[in-house]
């Protein structure tokens, strides 16, 4: 009887352990995503601020324009990632950005923490990874 009191114990103990891991990851997934939330409303303003002082000019800016980043890999899900992403002098202040990544096969061996090189693909409505490697 007192095995399996122990063993019923434990049993309870793994749960918790779990539900509290769970909670967790569920935290950092939230946390994740108002961060990406406050980035939009940001990014938002600084276009309405760049169309009030006439800095652009969709009429005759052409696309695709490419940009060199750099950053650290905050996340790696499927073919898209979150980058802490330095600044683009030019071009965007250091943020933390989501990107869908062209080719999935070039996110082979990099890992969450990893110094990255990106290459940006801007269109008139989406910026996309075209290359990435880790940075030296």
């Amino acid at each position: 009887m007192k095995l399996i009191s122990v063993i019923s114990l434990i049993i309870g103990i793994i749960a918790l352990c779990l539900i509290y891991i769970g909670q967790t990851q569920l935290s950092r997934v939230q946390q994740i995503q108002n961060d990406i939330q406050q980035d939009i409303v940001n990014l938002k303003q600084e276009i309405v601020k760049l169309k009030s002082t006439k800095q652009i000019q969709s009429e005759e800016t052409e696309f695709p324009r490419y940009h060199n980043a750099t950053g650290v890999l905050k996340l790696i899900r499927g073919d898209r990632i979150i980058v802490d992403e330095d600044e683009i002098p030019g071009f965007m202040r250091a943020m933390i950005m989501s990107y869908k990544v062209e080719n999935p096969e070039q996110l082979k061996g990099l890992k969450e923490g990893d110094k990255v090189k990106l290459k940006l693909k801007e269109t008139e409505t989406t910026l996309t990874v075209v290359d990435i490697e880790k940075a030296e």
